[in-house]
């Protein structure tokens, strides 16, 4: 069987795009898989006035029939003569052929634009391109009535006698022939080449063809009705909306009003300028909105990201509120029919705002005019996956792509911004009505007796909130009754059969479970190391301090809110409703507590473990528990309404704590910048993180220290691939070499992990030398089990 001809690595740049001919011949398709490269095939007489670069087709690919897109077209092959490539036997007879187009109008494509954009991802994380043009492919439509399409008897007649018949319509009738129980279009376009839906309305106009409706169930209906799945989906839509300038009363301050000039000013020449809006989220939502209509009233669309569903729906609404049918949410927990109906809606122009999380930067949205990205610090706006793209600094892409204004939105924002807006950015403090904070007590736990879940400051500010009825909220990022079980004889503790890490023990369950990888075992009755029977939880998560509060207080309405209460995002705003409602007296949770639409200020909130995040093996540690403890004092009432927050710590002076307590946000940036400068961690270097994972530990041990090797190497041979005459481990003293190091979880769901890292205060140095080393690793021999993960711009590194 004949394949595609594989193109040359980056001869077809989507960023500058090719020479089109008018009549094309040839198409290189990329496709979504672990591919870098494009492939060639030969374009059918049929489909050459139908196809430009965006064009998803269907196209053979070895045994498989994939989606893929076109992105180059050319007269001619650009691998030489065809003739001369069958005759050298680089091709088993000829080029395969696109077997047909899946847009039905050029309108419906994959835009350039976008197609640029995936390149430029591919090419910042050192991912393949095939996987970045994932990212940007809506899901196919559906049959959305199921219909299934049966030749008829004057089809059957004509078919036997076919004279002028497009070379579509004499496929269709041959394949339905052979189909008594008829075929839906999606079956149709994987085999039919030409404009399927097209030639079906004609063939079904001559009574040709019938469609059949069958429900869901999969039984058909006595009904016929001739119907195209994507024509109502493509439709043209209604005259545009009228936008209008906000009637809005002028900003309160001289300052606010030279943001908003500053920020308009730029949505007029098209600038793409970053500005940061910080304060509460409540606070800033308004802010949203009049950037919003600002972009609006100069015709230009907007994108509003969020962390979290729960955040963006409650976004979704807000502006649905003031813009109806014009606003889509867009998000990965749609099902796949409805993300693609959004997607398609988006790109036939109905939508002026979409609002999503980190998937929605890559929306098909036209004209675009202000990137808004929410709580712009959160760390869910990073890929686990491969892309491991950051949707922020996508964002930051696209911006400069389609010179749009980027609004960041942030009660404390990250180190990257805020380096970034001393650099290039102006900032607008929002105080939230001029509220104040609520008092602050710090418990240090080392003048408490070992293992108090709640010591007596922290009892005390909760009877007050309880008999003020003002509520309660207690913030522990750990969920869980103990995050392990020791035996007090031999001192071991229960660890996961499948991972490197101690169990955390569930009472109510009655179990022991696995954070990395998911597994639950029985509680043992006896040590497993010693046989002992003395089994001791240690440390404390939200199911232990629940239990400590249901004794310490029986009358009151107790509520929990992590991922054990709420493993849905139903039950959750289920949860959050209920608070909002006033239903609970006290209410304990996890960073759960801070999503989605924010929660009602209490008269009490306390931290029985404020450090907690502190004692990870991660640079970020700190300025990730200053975030959260931040997010929690805000469930506070002001002082002066009696709001009060009691935090235990074993390390009160941290300036990660200290700062919050005295509200010195300036303070704590300026020290962790400082910390991060003098040890060279980002914000002022770039970091690429590589692991090497496989189910032989010394195998995996080999392969890094082989890519190890490989790296040093091309720090020897320099970007121009020449030898240098000493060896060293930097590149013109700006790229560093760490590792290679068992990972700080050394073994994950039976897979043994070693890591490196690469840090340089260039990014594109460090992803030069990394990429420099892929082909090798690519080329490696199959059957060994080894994975190799790439990670730019890492935020997690424990």
């Amino acid at each position: 069987m004949p394949h595609a001809l594989p193109a040359a690595e980056s001869a077809f740049p989507v960023a500058t795009q090719p020479t089109v001919v008018d009549r094309p011949a040839i198409a290189e398709v990329i496709v979504p898989r672990h591919l870098n490269r494009s492939f060639t095939y030969a374009i059918p007489e049929q489909l050459r006035d139908h196809l430009q670069v965006g064009s998803r087709v269907w196209i053979p690919f070895g045994p498989s029939m994939l989606q893929g897109v076109v992105v180059a077209l050319s007269a001619r092959c650009s691998h030489g003569d065809s003739q001369d490539l069958v005759k050298s036997g680089r091709l088993a007879g000829r080029l395969r052929e696109i077997a047909s187009v899946i847009d039905e109008t050029p309108e419906a494509g994959i835009t350039p634009a976008l197609l640029t954009l995936t390149r430029l991802v591919s090419e910042r994380y050192l991912a393949p391109w095939g996987q970045c043009v994932r990212l940007i492919l809506p899901t196919l439509p559906a049959d959305r009535h199921s219909s299934r399409y049966l030749i008829t008897e004057e089809g059957r007649t004509k078919r036997e006698s076919p004279g002028r018949l497009a070379s579509t319509a004499r496929q269709i009738l041959a394949r339905l022939i052979g189909a008594p129980k008829g075929l839906t279009m999606t079956s149709l376009r994987r085999t039919v080449t030409g404009p399927v839906a097209r030639t079906l309305r004609t063939l079904a106009r001559h009574k040709w063809v019938q469609a059949i409706e069958q429900d869901r169930r999969g039984g058909q209906g006595s009904r016929t009705e001739q119907r195209d799945s994507s024509a109502s989906e493509l439709a043209p839509a209604s005259s545009p909306r009228q936008f209008h300038r906000p009637q809005e009363s002028a900003p309160a301050s001289s300052r606010e009003l030279a943001w908003w000039d500053h920020l308009c000013s730029a949505l007029d020449r098209a600038e793409p300028r970053l500005f940061l809006l910080q304060g509460p989220a409540s606070q800033r939502l308004s802010y949203v909105i009049r950037a919003a209509e600002e972009t609006l009233a100069r015709d230009r669309t907007v994108m509003i990201l969020a962390p979290e569903v729960a955040r963006a729906a409650a976004i979704a609404e807000l502006a649905r509120a003031r813009w109806e049918d014009r606003v889509e949410i867009f998000h990965s927990g749609l099902t796949p029919t409805k993300r693609g109906d959004v997607w398609r809606r988006i790109r036939a122009g109905t939508a002026s705002i979409v609002v999503g999380t980190r998937s929605a930067v890559f929306a098909p949205l036209a004209s675009l005019g202000l990137i808004c990205v929410e709580d712009e610090e959160d760390s869910s706006f990073k890929e686990e996956a491969e892309p491991r793209y950051h949707a922020r600094e996508v964002a930051r892409m696209r911006a400069s792509q389609d010179k749009a204004v980027l609004l960041f939105g942030s009660a404390h924002p990250s180190l990257e911004t805020v380096q970034a807006i001393g650099a290039c950015g102006e900032t607008l403090c929002i105080s939230g009505d001029g509220a104040m904070s609520p008092a602050i007590q710090v418990v240090d736990l080392r003048r408490h007796p070992h293992g108090s879940v709640l010591t007596e400051p922290m009892l005390v500010g909760i009877r007050g909130a309880l008999e003020a009825r003002a509520g309660v909220v207690l913030f522990l990022n750990r969920k869980g009754f103990a995050p392990a079980l020791l035996c007090r004889d031999c001192g071991g503790a229960q660890r996961c059969p499948h991972c490197s890490v101690t169990l955390s023990f569930y009472k109510r369950a009655a179990s022991l479970s696995c954070h990395s990888c998911g597994a639950s075992v029985p509680v043992p009755e006896a040590c497993t190391f010693c046989l002992a029977a003395r089994l001791e939880p240690v440390g404390f998560g939200t199911e232990r301090v629940e239990e400590e509060v249901r004794r310490l207080f029986p009358g009151a309405r107790i509520g929990r809110l992590d991922r054990d209460t709420a493993p849905t995002t139903a039950r959750a705003d289920a949860i959050r409703s209920l608070a909002r409602a006033g239903e609970f007296d006290i209410l304990i949770g996890t960073q759960m507590l801070f999503q989605g639409t924010p929660l009602p200020p209490v008269g009490f909130v306390g931290l029985p473990h404020a450090d907690a995040g502190l004692h990870l093996p991660d640079f970020r540690s700190a300025e990730r528990t200053f975030h959260a403890i931040r997010d929690a004092v805000t469930l506070a009432r002001p002082s002066e309404a009696g709001g009060n927050v009691v935090l235990q710590t074993y390390l009160p002076t941290h300036h990660a704590i200290a700062s919050v307590v005295s509200d010195n946000e300036s303070g704590f940036y300026d020290q962790e910048l400082a910390f991060r400068q003098s040890v060279g961690y980002p914000p002022f270097t770039h970091l690429v993180s590589l692991r090497v994972s496989g189910t032989n530990a010394g195998l995996v041990r080999e392969a890094a220290e082989r890519w190890s090797g490989l790296l040093k190497a091309a720090l020897q041979r320099g970007s121009s691939g020449e030898e240098r005459p000493a060896p060293h481990e930097t590149f013109g003293d700006d790229v560093t070499i760490l590792g290679p190091i068992p990972g700080a979880v050394a073994r994950v769901r039976g897979r043994h992990l070693w890591q490196l890292l690469v840090k340089s205060a260039k990014a594109e140095a460090a992803r030069l030398v990394v990429k420099q080393t892929l082909d090798v690793l690519e080329k490696r021999p199959g059957g060994s089990g080894l994975k190799f993960d790439v990670d730019v711009d890492p935020v997690e590194m424990g």
